[in-house]
């Protein structure tokens, strides 16, 4: 029941911020206007709406794991929006450095991996603890950050191994239905040509909760395979840095990879649903080698 008010929320929710939002909205970059320019104006701040309906779902649903997944998910959603306002402000493409939002997502691990460290069944050292789970927590935030790019790209990647999640781990069942029938109320604005993005806010938001129920599922590989896309568009992003840093080439002609697939042609609808298939199939993959569901 706490999985349909969530639905209900995000639905009423949604419109409510693009009216609120008004003009205030984020710029699309320059490297990006040749295949993105008439998206200029559409609302970014749908992490509003998507943040509102599963913390009110979850506080309905009286579930502590549902609860305890929102609040430890929200000073990424935190970090994410205020990057979001910076840009409206600034009225640019970007919002804070890279250098100052990757020291607030590791700042923002820390607290998460010290909090959860009771919580896992990891049996490991302190040292080795603390790196481990604060780099993989900041990189699956980076990751569908990076892959949130297209209309309905981050939200579509997100639900097969929300799914898988709610369906073999029953711990986690909650939390995870309350966050899927979100995000599939969310996508009736969200699909191309999409009336709102979730912005930065949403996609910090998603990326903590995916590596929240990797670290909590018991089985921290599946959950990765389910959605092992979101860190191929990450290491496309790495390769190209490091190929024009050291070497002064591209090898994508602007990355992450769907932006890629984008100027050679590839339509924007037909990346999306790619993707979406394939991250489906991975998450049934996931569903046969571990956890052993289907």
């Amino acid at each position: 029941m706490s999985a349909v008010l969530g639905f209900i929320i995000v639905v009423i929710a949604t419109p409510a911020v693009v009216k609120m939002a008004g003009g205030f909205n984020s710029p699309i970059k320059d490297e990006l206007l040749v295949t993105q320019s008439s998206k200029a104006g559409t609302c970014s701040l749908g992490s509003i709406a998507i943040v509102l309906a599963v913390g009110m779902a979850s506080v309905v649903s009286e579930d502590p794991a549902a609860m305890r997944l929102v609040a430890l998910s929200m000073p990424f959603f935190l970090i994410g929006l205020g990057d979001d306002i910076m840009k409206i402000a600034h009225r640019s493409g970007d919002g804070f450095s890279s250098l100052t939002k990757l020291f607030l997502q590791l700042a923002a691990s820390s607290l998460v991996a010290y909090l959860l460290r009771d919580a896992m069944n990891f049996d490991l050292d302190a040292v080795v603890y603390y790196p481990l789970v604060v780099l993989f927590i900041a990189t699956s935030v980076n990751a569908l950050n990076i892959t949130d790019g297209l209309d309905g790209l981050a939200t579509k990647v997100t639900m097969p191994p929300v799914m898988l999640v709610a369906m073999a781990v029953p711990g986690l069942r909650s939390a995870n239905l309350i966050l899927f029938m979100v995000l599939a109320g969310y996508l009736i604005y969200n699909t191309g040509k999409a009336r709102i993005f979730m912005g930065d806010g949403g996609s910090h938001f998603l990326g903590a909760f995916i590596a929240l129920d990797a670290l909590l599922s018991g089985n921290p590989a599946g959950v990765v395979l389910s959605i092992v896309l979101i860190y191929i568009e990450l290491l496309s992003s790495l390769i190209q840095i490091i190929a024009i840093r050291c070497f002064h080439r591209k090898v994508f002609l602007i990355a992450p990879l769907h932006h890629d697939l984008e100027q050679r042609g590839f339509g924007e609808g037909r990346i999306v649903d790619t993707f979406f298939v394939i991250t489906i199939f991975t998450s049934l993959l996931s569903a046969i080698f571990f956890f052993r569901v289907v």
